[in-house]
């Protein structure tokens, strides 16, 4: 079998040779690992990400040591399941990727130190994207805490208090729901009357 010298990396898009790639190779064997039979690591590794260029995500040394990469952990990272067959390729170095947000449609950088938190620190499955910008994000998760505090107003039925009634309608409003708001606020105004 043919050994091969070189192959590209995908932080910085540039052919490197074998003796550019040594940090990415310090972090072989882990759980998982592709290893050719009777192949070195670094050998295996050059003829995997040359046949599967997006099998693993990782960076040049160069491209580590400028901080355009950060080396990720394998061992911190969600990639191995139930069954040899169901293991994914842990990402061996983190770089800034590109994005379209599906709610607002603009473009948005997942950043290295942000997909680090992710797979590390979070511990999402390796394979997971962002979906939404950071705003966006924000927003879906403000959206989603909102819902959370009505449904604990509304469990059950409508609120008894007036303070109850105007934080529903409070919150209505927040949502954009202006007639759930006006019918709200109309029910505390009869509450307070009826004092």
């Amino acid at each position: 079998m043919k050994t091969l010298q070189k192959t590209t990396c995908p932080c910085c898009k540039k052919t490197k040779d074998k003796s550019k790639i040594q940090r990415t190779i310090q972090l072989f064997p882990f759980n998982g690992a592709f290893k050719a039979t009777e192949q070195s690591w670094t050998d295996s590794f050059l003829q995997v990400t040359n046949n599967y260029k997006d099998l693993y995500q990782w960076a040049c040394d160069t491209c580590l040591k400028d901080g355009s990469a950060i080396l990720g952990k394998p061992a911190k990272q969600n990639y191995t399941f139930k069954s040899p067959m169901d293991t994914a390729a842990p990402f061996l170095a983190y770089f800034d990727k590109r994005y379209t947000c599906q709610q607002c449609k603009d473009k948005f950088v997942f950043t290295k130190s942000e997909q680090q938190y992710w797979f590390e620190g979070l511990q999402f499955v390796v394979y997971s994207k962002p979906i939404h910008c950071t705003t966006c994000r924000k927003e879906v998760r403000g959206m989603k805490k909102l819902n959370t505090e009505l449904s604990n107003l509304l469990k059950d039925g409508p609120p008894k208090t007036v303070a109850a009634l105007e934080q529903v309608a409070a919150i209505y409003k927040e949502m954009g729901a202006t007639e759930k708001e006006k019918m709200y606020l109309a029910l505390a105004k009869k509450k307070k009357r009826a004092r």
